[in-house]
């Protein structure tokens, strides 16, 4: 193919993906018509997701935080999680964990290369005082002093030598895979974490806004937008991400694994020299990290600032239902296919033609679209299981627990969907649960708002198996890890993350979605039959 039917191939593709998404960004405006808001939010924040990928700003916001933490292997541990915990938040989690995996094993070799780099300088000293001996001397000596038991003793410290080299490389070893093995385990807590923040972090929160606004359709939507969300989960995963942090630290004081590289300043000086040379491949940061950077902050800040709560925000100058979430994510999204990804007037534009940030080939390689389907298939079957009655039915079989106090049954319902996620997807398991929790709170004469948020947390809860979820299955593939390993340290992390998650939910989650007043029943989407018996629970909060 030649120049010039590629740079034609390459304007066919992105006029044809602007042909899409132009109409897209616009239809949501005032004049034309109201927003479909979930699926369109969730393809958009992928597709700037896939912007930064390509450009390699993830990678360049991990090494940036690995240069200002310190060598040591606490700070390691936090360096490495903390843009894990951060990226998460915005991207996919699988790909937040498949960029730094290779940064952490470069890590971890220099740090195995230079402890036994100090074995072999070590054994090297050793042998030089054995062969110090000349056998011929020593046959001198022997003669002359009978075997005399200061030979003997002197031969014994040798053989004593050789033995605690050889305990000490084994040492050192086992040491080095449990290091491994904890810095493998962070990457794959803090990008599962990290997703809890954001609304659209990860598919189940996505999937649960769509179930809220079907919830409440005949009151034009739930109120649950990006904005809001961040007050329930970002202090909840602020929290888990100390605990975790604390947790594996513990868990390296406990197995003696800070030995591996504990004051010594040649290990720590190999580590800040392997991430230094990371960054150093990078180079300068370049034209399009920038406008990407530049375009990721707008959209952030335009989500957060869209409908604040505690002020007037820019979706308050529109008509409701015409300023979703979704809006800002495609104009942004739809920039991204606009904008030169080299500097305009550049003489390498004139001779190689405009590029822009995004085209299609980059877009369809990298994006998520069995995600997108999944959830799309998620939000039909959905609406198909509440107009037939399956929701209502099996939530009337749950009705056994109505006696409980609906904070016990919040726990419960957690702890199901948090063992069910480790062996299913969490956006399937999402899928499945949250109409029919949304229908149970609603029997029962509650908020549904007050069952789903508590188990849409609890799916991302999955520590405890390679299966649970893609970060866990990178991490594992690493081969530092082994199944009983990722239970042994995330059972505790799954128990007490159910604990924040049903506290949270009463302490700040109610009085700010004012879940213990339901002002007129009738505004959700169902109808109660003649046999179905509401009980109006007014008081959530826990027992003194």
């Amino acid at each position: 193919m030649g120049k010039m039917d590629k740079c034609r191939a390459c304007y066919n593709c992105r006029t044809l993906w602007m042909a899409v998404l132009v109409p897209v960004a616009l239809l949501p405006l005032p004049i034309i018509n109201p927003s479909e808001d979930t699926l369109m939010l969730f393809m958009g924040s992928l597709i700037v997701a896939v912007a930064v990928e390509r450009w390699k700003l993830h990678k360049r916001i991990a090494l940036r935080t690995l240069s200002l933490v310190g060598p040591q292997p606490k700070w390691l541990l936090f360096g490495i999680m903390l843009p894990c915990w951060f990226l998460s938040m915005w991207m996919s989690n699988t790909a937040t964990a498949a960029m730094m995996m290779p940064i952490v094993n470069a890590i971890l070799e220099q740090i195995k290369h230079t402890r036994h780099q100090h074995e072999t300088d070590g054994t090297e000293e050793t042998s030089i005082v054995m062969q110090s001996r000349d056998p011929t001397h020593v046959k001198v000596e022997l003669d002359a002093s009978f075997k005399s038991s200061e030979v003997r003793s002197t031969l014994a410290i040798e053989e004593e030598s050789r033995l605690s080299v050889n305990e000490k490389r084994q040492s050192i070893d086992k040491e080095f895979t449990c290091l491994a093995k904890s810095f493998s385990l962070c990457v794959a807590f803090a990008a599962n974490v990290g997703g809890m923040a954001t609304l659209t972090g990860t598919p189940p929160n996505i999937i649960f806004k769509g179930q809220a606004d079907l919830a409440f359709s005949k009151a034009g939507g739930s109120e649950v937008n990006f904005a809001n969300w961040l007050v329930v989960g970002l202090p909840i995963s602020a929290v888990l991400f100390v605990f975790v942090w604390g947790w594996l630290y513990m868990y390296t004081v406990r197995t003696k694994i800070l030995k591996c590289c504990q004051k010594d300043q040649d290990s720590y000086d190999s580590v800040r020299n392997v991430i230094r040379k990371e960054a150093d491949k990078l180079g300068a940061m370049t034209f399009p990290e920038v406008i990407v950077l530049v375009n990721f902050i707008i959209l952030a800040l335009l989500w957060v600032t869209r409908k604040p709560g505690f002020i007037p925000g820019w979706g308050d100058l529109l008509k409701k239902g015409y300023s979703g979430d979704s809006v800002p994510a495609v104009m942004i999204a739809t920039l991204l296919f606009i904008l030169p990804a080299k500097i305009p007037g550049d003489r390498s534009v004139q001779a190689q033609g405009y590029q822009p940030i995004l085209t299609w080939k980059a877009v369809n390689e990298k994006m998520a679209w069995g995600v997108l389907l999944l959830m799309g298939g998620g939000f039909a079957l959905a609406d198909a299981c509440q107009r037939s009655g399956l929701s209502r039915w099996i939530s009337g079989h749950l009705l056994e627990m109505s006696s409980l106090e609906p904070w016990i049954i919040a726990m419960v319902l957690s702890i199901i969907i948090s063992l069910a996620t480790q062996v299913t997807s969490n956006a399937a398991t999402a899928t499945l649960f949250l109409p029919i929790v949304g229908e149970l709170a609603t029997t029962m004469g509650l908020n549904p708002l007050y069952f789903m948020i508590p188990c849409t947390l609890s799916t991302s809860l999955a520590f405890l198996l390679p299966v649970a979820t893609p970060p866990n299955a990178i991490v594992f593939a690493s081969g530092y890890l082994q199944v009983k390993d990722m239970v042994l340290v995330g059972l505790g992390v799954n128990i007490f993350s159910l604990i924040v998650v049903n506290c949270a939910l009463n302490a700040w989650a109610v009085p700010f979605y004012k879940l213990d007043v339901i002002s007129d029943i009738s505004t959700m989407n169902r109808t109660l039959g003649p046999n179905v018996t509401t009980r109006m629970v007014l008081d959530l909060t826990l027992p003194p």
